[in-house]
């Protein structure tokens, strides 16, 4: 049997904080929240979900590592379906929702202008503001001359003409039942 690693002081200390701001919703809902809220709580609350308190996340000194954090082949693989998919797009889009570090934004950038295969722009959703900043950080280093592409957003667009990525995306959205 694998037994997991205890848990640091500070780490102790925040979960006890997540779980006391869960409880709180909890009695201000009067018993009840949906599984949804809760999803949010625990992973995109400011300062305290698991995607915007600050900690690493993602990468060897993070808590998982990902395709994109590995090696560029994943991007390289990645553009031969993206190009195919905006060469028969009017408008050329991109949209990745949660883009992790940027890393696999900016792989796919610069495998793409390999190609002369450029989207029109590059739509992140990315609800952690710490996450937005260093995925900007991430695209500025690595993809320089293709950043001026590449912009964030705050909801899903109405419509895409292009492609949407959702790389190790689904397990941070919330499932809902749809009768």
């Amino acid at each position: 049997m694998t037994h997991l690693p205890e848990p640091d002081p500070d780490a102790r200390r925040h979960s006890l904080r997540v779980a006391d701001a869960v409880r709180a919703e909890i009695r201000a809902g009067s018993g009840y929240i949906p599984f949804s809220r809760y999803m949010d709580l625990v992973l995109h609350a400011p300062g305290l979900g698991y995607y915007a308190a600050g900690a690493a996340k993602l990468g060897p000194g993070g808590d998982f590592v990902t395709a994109p954090e590995m090696t560029s082949l994943f991007g390289k693989a990645l553009a031969t379906q993206l190009q195919a998919i905006l060469d028969v797009s009017g408008r050329r889009e991109i949209v990745e929702l949660g883009a992790g570090s940027g890393r696999l934004a900016a792989d796919l950038l610069n495998a793409l202008a390999a190609r002369d295969a450029l989207p029109s722009r590059y739509a992140i959703l990315e609800p952690s503001a710490e996450l937005a900043a260093r995925q900007r950080a991430t695209v500025e280093r690595e993809a320089r001359e293709h950043s001026a592409r590449v912009l964030w957003l705050t909801r899903l667009p109405d419509a895409i003409d292009g492609a949407l990525i959702a790389n190790e995306v689904l397990d941070a959205i919330a499932p809902r039942v749809v009768a």
